[in-house]
């Protein structure tokens, strides 16, 4: 599982809080302040609309998404991109996940 194996490589790093409820997620970041949201999720209309909210709240925050690869919206697919600072499609490759939230931590500093 996707959420293990990343809680796993990073956890002694980082303060890791997962939820598998969107709304869960939305008062989350409002009361933590995370620097990144993680999301797995079909990238839908509803979640580009909640990424926007986050932004909205929180101009600085970092979110990456996960979904599988068989989505095939692409006029969706392209206004996801262009609300997280980064996407992967499944199969991920956890070295450039890794490197990519490594990224991000060095630039949060």
């Amino acid at each position: 599982d996707l959420c293990v194996s990343l809680r796993m490589l990073f956890q002694e790093q980082y303060n890791i809080v997962t939820t598998t409820e969107p709304d869960i997620m939305m008062m989350m970041v409002k009361s933590f302040k995370p620097e990144l949201v993680i999301v797995d999720a079909l990238p839908t209309e509803r979640m580009r609309l909640r990424f926007s909210q986050m932004r909205k709240e929180d101009p600085h925050v970092r979110i990456m998404i996960f979904y599988a690869s068989f989505f095939d919206n692409p006029r969706l697919h392209e206004f996801i991109r262009q609300s997280v600072d980064a996407a992967f499609s499944k199969p991920i490759d956890l070295a450039e996940v890794t490197k990519r939230i490594n990224d991000f931590a060095l630039s949060a500093q």
